[in-house]
This record gives structure tokens, sequence and C-alpha cells, in this order.
């Protein structure tokens, strides 16, 4: 997710029946989420930071997993996430 013309937070809205996990910058590993998200709900003014790693003026980059859908169960068949 990328943000610009001066961002400096994220509105996620997941409309899905999985919970998804927001990180700091373009990849989901670094360090703990940001914000969790539930299923068919949003979080407003969530605050990953600015990144070196891409070049984005005056923006925010964030990236997301889905973590599990609403009954608990794993997605991907059998994987982790």
């Amino acid at each position: 997710m990328v943000s610009g013309l001066g961002a400096w937070s994220l509105n996620v809205r997941n409309e899905s029946r999985r919970t998804v996990e927001v990180f700091r910058g373009a990849v989901c590993d670094n360090g703990a989420p940001v914000a969790t998200v539930g299923p068919w709900s949003s979080s407003d003014g969530v605050h990953p930071g600015r990144t070196r790693a891409v070049d984005i003026k005056h923006g925010v980059v964030a990236s997301f997993r889905v973590v599990r859908d609403h009954y608990g169960d794993r997605g991907g068949r059998g994987g982790d996430y």
C-alpha cells in the first residue's frame, strides 16, 4: 500500500472474512504489525511511518498479509497464512 500527497497515515478497510495485519514498509518482515484489522471492519489513522527503501515524496508505505478467516481456520489450505 502506498499513500502519497502529504499523507502521514492510512485508513484500512477490510471487507473480507479474514483478519489482515498491516506492517511498516514494502514487505511484511519489518517487525510486529502496526495494525490488525478484523473481518468486516476498518482501522483509521494507521501510522506506518516513512520509509527510505521506496522513494515516495511526502507519503507512507505499508504492506499487509491475510492471517485467518472469521472461523479461526488458517488460510492457504494448511499453511500458516
